[in-house]
């Protein structure tokens, strides 16, 4: 196609025509008919940089031990892998590239699609800070021939998983305690009389909306806002967390031998899901680092760390070649 349209302008420069009147009749670049001319769009990707940006053999071979070593990491962890422990500073897209060409991608699963369902208005902006808005929700779990309860409260902000616990039912009592074991870890008592304490988002079960319920959250300065009847989009964010954990743990066991072994092992995918778990909505960083630090010193650092790794890439490609050159003069 580009040799055709080449072949077209050319005829039309022959009878006359500007170049950029028949650019704009084909409605392409102009800039794109010098590009096609000199054929360097046929050149291979390269990474930006004129080059010099591309990965090193060296990160090469770190994403390909990582991958080796976990091959259940997906080219999103490892790469969040790689730039937690301050191994190599490469992008999920490149991760999936070096994965593919070396046969260790994993293949992609469709999966159905979803009814889009619009959200409340909570659900259309972002919590500007952590401990602003929780959500707590619980799921069933098999363990020994009988049903237990997991119920956990997370933060909105950062998606961290501030309390839970694993009950033989649920009442307003399990509910108020999983609520109090928050507040005492975020140390919202010893807030000062003006500043913002949390809204707690809960569904309409009869737990959440018992009089013991209301009267605790509120006696320990919390508000309480019940979602929508039949729109769990209303609780969406603590619906998500509950999936993961139902997703890469619950539902991988098909029942748990006793509730100590269900105590360890759901307490361990918390852990890792707080503090090593890529989480998608916070820009790819665990929950606990952003509800340290904050999603955007977390972006900054990121952003100043990758602009190092590119410069000391730029310093390496222009070495080899400067080499190459003297090698070729002597």
């Amino acid at each position: 196609m580009r040799q055709n349209l080449l072949l077209i302008i050319d005829e039309a420069l022959a009878a006359g025509e500007p170049l950029e009147a028949i650019c704009g009749v084909l409605e392409i670049n102009r800039r794109a008919v010098y590009r096609w001319r000199s054929g360097k769009h046929e050149s291979p990707r390269h990474g930006g940089g004129g080059g010099r940006n591309k990965i090193t053999a060296r990160e090469e071979e770190k994403i390909l031990r990582l991958a080796r070593r976990f091959p259940q990491f997906r080219c999103r962890r490892i790469a969040y892998e790689l730039e937690r422990n301050a191994l190599a500073f490469v992008g999920k897209t490149k991760v999936s590239e070096v994965l593919r060409a070396h046969g260790l991608n994993h293949a992609f699963e469709r999966g159905f699609r979803k009814v889009d369902t619009p959200p409340e208005d909570m659900l259309r902006h972002e919590p500007r800070a952590k401990n602003l808005v929780w959500g707590a929700d619980w799921t069933w779990v098999h363990v020994d021939e009988r049903f237990m309860y997991l119920l956990v409260l997370l933060d909105w902000y950062s998606r961290k998983i501030l309390s839970w616990g694993l009950f033989p039912g649920i009442t307003s009592r399990e509910v108020v305690a999983v609520v109090t074991d928050a507040v005492a870890t975020e140390q919202i008592d010893l807030l000062p009389a003006h500043a913002l304490r949390p809204r707690l988002v809960l569904d309409h079960g009869s737990p959440n909306v018992s009089r013991n319920t209301r009267s605790n959250v509120e006696v320990q300065g919390l508000e309480l806002w019940l979602s929508g009847i039949g729109r769990p989009t209303g609780n969406a964010r603590t619906e998500r967390v509950i999936g993961t954990l139902k997703h890469e743990e619950i539902k991988l066991q098909d029942q748990y031998t006793d509730e100590n072994e269900a105590q360890q092992r759901i307490e361990a995918a918390i852990w890792d899901y707080n503090f090593r778990r890529p989480n998608a909505g916070n820009g790819g960083f665990a929950p606990n680092s952003v509800h340290l630090m904050g999603r955007r010193a977390l972006c900054e650092r990121r952003a100043h760390a990758r602009q190092e790794t590119a410069k000391m890439r730029r310093r390496m490609w222009e070495f080899e070649s400067q080499a190459k050159v003297e090698t070729v003069m002597t």
